[in-house]
């Protein structure tokens, strides 16, 4: 199949490129810039050029392609583009470009638990609009619901190496995230099978694990002793609503962490072979080389 890619320069898209160039499908990425797609630009056929926020640069971008998989979503915590432009709009306009293609299927990363969390966190529901927009669409659509990404875990990482980790809440909420390669397996799968359209999957890494555990892992792979904190439990979700009106990626990376802190979904399908502390000391390894190569 000929596929559009739309987020390839990011941790999921880089392995969703990747997983189905391995298959022998046909790939065109939607970049800003080509020189991103990095060390998966010889997995792919086609570059597009364009902006997904702004539709004008999207003139043709599904024209020929069998389906779109769009990994697209903001990983900012700078005021702008805000996760309505780029989380909502720009996947919005890409709908709108597969409708007009008449493509055969849409895939789209959504959140797991994102029905019952949309009204809390504004990241959220931006994706969950554009959910409803497939939905109620004429274009034929999945939906994938992974539960947290391994890169989000390296903010675990990043405050173990400070010195200290703060859990939301008593720490003992759970998570099972997974790896980006696991989750490009995954949605392939769904790709190549039509019994997948028109329906939702929830998914999740192999490792069911609490905030403290995890912390716990991050101490481990820098082989530090730990030193965790817990913070009461009003305390993230009011910091959030604070911070929304004037940043709202940042509050919504706040009230994020806060709903996922008290949602679980027992029905996602457990897969993937890739552990949390392999990772961990993959990005300390991959740190050493940077600093020791000065980049």
């Amino acid at each position: 199949m000929r596929v559009l890619v739309a987020g390839s320069t990011g941790y999921l898209g880089r392995y969703v490129v990747s997983e189905l160039h391995a298959r022998r499908h046909i790939v065109r990425a939607l970049v800003r810039d080509p020189a991103r797609l990095g060390p998966v630009r010889g997995c792919v056929t086609e570059v597009f050029v364009g902006q997904a926020t702004e539709h004008a640069s999207l003139e043709g971008v599904a024209d020929g392609v069998d389906c779109i998989i769009s990994c697209l979503g903001n990983r900012t915590f700078n005021r702008k583009p805000t996760v309505w432009e780029v989380d909502r709009d720009a996947n919005l306009n890409l709908v709108e470009r597969a409708q007009a293609a008449e493509i055969s299927r849409f895939i789209f990363v959504s959140v797991l638990a994102g029905r019952q969390t949309r009204s809390r966190v504004p990241q959220i529901e931006a994706r969950e609009q554009v959910v409803d927009a497939l939905i109620q669409g004429p274009v034929p659509w999945t939906i994938i619901r992974p539960a947290g990404f391994f890169n989000d875990m390296v903010e675990f990482l990043d405050m173990a190496a400070k010195g200290t980790a703060w859990l939301v809440g008593k720490g003992d909420s759970r998570f099972a995230p997974i790896h980006g390669a696991d989750l490009a397996t995954y949605i392939v799968d769904r790709l190549e099978d039509d019994a997948a359209e028109a329906r939702e999957f929830p998914v999740s890494g192999p490792e069911l694990l609490t905030q403290r555990e995890i912390a716990e892992l991050a101490f481990s792979a820098l082989d530090q002793s730990s030193r965790i904190k817990a913070t009461p439990d009003w305390l993230v979700p009011m910091l959030a609503k604070l911070v929304i009106p004037f940043n709202v990626n940042m509050g919504s990376f706040l009230a994020m962490l806060a709903a996922m802190a008290g949602e679980q979904d027992t029905a996602a399908v457990s897969t993937g072979k890739h552990f949390l502390a392999d990772f961990y000391r993959e990005q300390l390894a991959s740190a050493d080389r940077d600093l020791r190569a000065g980049r």
